[in-house]
């Protein structure tokens, strides 16, 4: 293989190279992104440039360990979390690709119960929405 393939077009997987590691890039999130949700869901976006070349998007997924207090019940909620981020990937890397930009996100669950695949799934449709919506605003400025 060689570094000309980008690794999200190899596949449906959620590679090393998606996982947003930056600790300067998740302070920006939570500092000065843009945030939408859609219960109980919530997303903050930042536009900028990513350490990793040829990934348009990297994310990191989170669950409150106040209500989550076991831990395997927040690593059940961030495998489910990157389950449905994983299996809608494709089209929304294209169109942030169309853009031209990179894309920095934090995926939040806020329920406080366990999530249901098919509940989580609708939201996140709606949230991806919602994520469109802001970034054709912010490209309109």
């Amino acid at each position: 293989m060689t570094s000309q393939v980008l690794p999200y077009r190899l596949g449906q997987a959620f590679g090393k190279t998606e996982k947003l590691n930056s600790e300067k890039i998740i302070a920006g999130l939570f500092q000065s992104g843009v945030f939408v949700s859609k219960y109980p869901l919530r997303a903050n976006l930042l536009v900028t440039p990513l350490p990793v070349e040829g990934v348009p998007v990297q994310v990191v997924f989170t669950a409150s360990k106040r209500k989550f207090k076991r831990a395997v019940d927040r690593n059940f909620v961030k495998r489910r979390l990157r389950e449905v981020y994983r299996k809608h990937k494709l089209p929304f890397y294209q169109a942030i690709e169309q853009k031209g930009i990179t894309l920095a996100i934090a995926v939040m669950y806020t329920g406080s119960e366990l999530p249901d695949m098919k509940q989580l799934e609708k939201s996140y449709a709606v949230l991806l929405k919602k994520i469109y919506d802001v970034l054709e605003l912010q490209s309109g400025e």
